[in-house]
């Protein structure tokens, strides 16, 4: 197991997938500013977060599933599947009882909504990561 002294020397290696163009930049800038975190791939669509996460065994990967390809369900399970100590945060700006079912039963970490404040997002990336990442 590794201690709390550890982790927050770590840098958490993430991937970043939103095919909101804005939405992706403005995430990639603020976390980017923050000294433990390191973004290591970011992804428009399903297909290049697939990718991404395969070629960059990230230990996070923030994604909102439901991209205009309409893969992103599918790719997220796939992500599940082949990385299952993966952590994986949703950032969307939808999410109904149904969609919030299917994510807790394929085990993400943490749903949030895109209006979520800065500080806020900070704090749900951190305690995702801190929750799992004995496993990384």
């Amino acid at each position: 197991m590794v201690s709390t002294n550890e982790l927050k020397k770590r840098k958490i290696q993430l991937v970043l997938a939103d095919d909101h163009h804005v939405v992706r930049e403005q995430l990639e800038a603020r976390l980017r500013r923050e000294a433990d975190f390191e973004i290591v791939g970011v992804a428009s669509n399903s297909h290049e977060t697939w990718e991404e996460t395969q070629s960059k065994r990230p230990h996070m990967l923030l994604m909102d599933p439901l991209m205009r390809d309409g893969l992103g369900l599918a790719t997220l399970r796939q992500v599940r599947t082949h990385f299952p100590d993966l952590v994986i945060v949703v950032l969307t700006a939808y999410v109904d009882t149904a969609l919030n079912m299917q994510f807790r039963e394929m085990g993400i970490q943490s749903i949030l909504t895109k209006g979520i404040p800065s500080p806020d997002l900070l704090a749900q990336l951190h305690a995702a990561y801190s929750a799992v990442g004995f496993r990384i």
